[in-house]
């Protein structure tokens, strides 16, 4: 009888340490799972500051390494108004984000709505896009939007407002007016050659006046 009475008290034993050691075990797993991103590093933001991309993707209080998945992470951002693309690459501890944000062509005066290629949204943001000061008809609204698309980011920011601005010869003219106090006239369809507004300045000197760059590529000083 003692014997068994001894063998059982071993078994239970055992078990009972077994049981520790699997808690144990458990324990240390459930911690190391959870331990947090150690740093967030986000490059190619402008509109959007590091902050608001880190509440964006839900990394404003550093959770689990293991448990936040690049994919997801990328999924979250590209939903986002301002993000084109994202890519997000996980290091040691820490999350590696890199955005292209969508560029900001224009600003509805009328109503504050900014607008990219991709759709319109109004909030509050402070960004350096031009203002549409007038209404362009529907039908061309598209053709509008794939000309200032051409437009480069500096000189989205350098260009102040933009009026359409129609006359007898051609329905598609639009009339802009830069920060340094100079003015352009385009034509929908050459738009893109506002991108060499800066050169031009070089050959014209300071002075201020109007450039026609829709009919005969000229400089009028005022």
């Amino acid at each position: 009888m003692q014997k068994k009475k001894r063998k059982k008290r071993l078994r239970v034993g055992r078990l009972f340490l077994l049981l520790i050691i699997i808690l144990a075990i458990s324990f240390a797993c459930v911690k190391f799972v959870d331990i947090p991103i150690r740093s967030v590093i986000i490059t190619g933001n402008e509109n959007l500051s590091d902050q608001e991309v880190m509440e964006i993707a839900e990394l404003e209080d550093y959770p689990s390494y293991f448990s936040t998945l690049s994919f997801t992470l990328k999924n979250k951002l590209e939903d986002n108004f301002y993000i084109e693309k994202a890519k997000v690459r996980k290091g040691l501890l820490s999350i590696k984000i890199d955005i292209k944000e969508e560029k900001i062509l224009y600003i509805e005066k009328s109503t504050g709505k900014k607008y990219t290629k991709n759709g319109s949204l109004k909030d509050d943001k402070i960004v350096c896009a031009p203002f549409l000061i007038n209404e362009v008809p529907k039908d061309k609204q598209e053709d509008f939007i794939k000309a200032m698309n051409k437009l480069n980011k500096n000189i989205l920011c350098q260009t102040s407002e933009i009026k359409y601005d129609p006359n007898d010869i051609d329905d598609d003219r639009y009339y802009v007016f830069m920060n340094d106090g100079n003015s352009v006239y385009l034509t929908v369809n050459k738009f893109k050659k506002l991108n060499k507004y800066n050169t031009i300045l070089e050959n014209i000197g300071k002075q201020n006046g109007t450039l026609y760059l829709d009919y005969g590529d000229y400089f009028e000083v005022k």
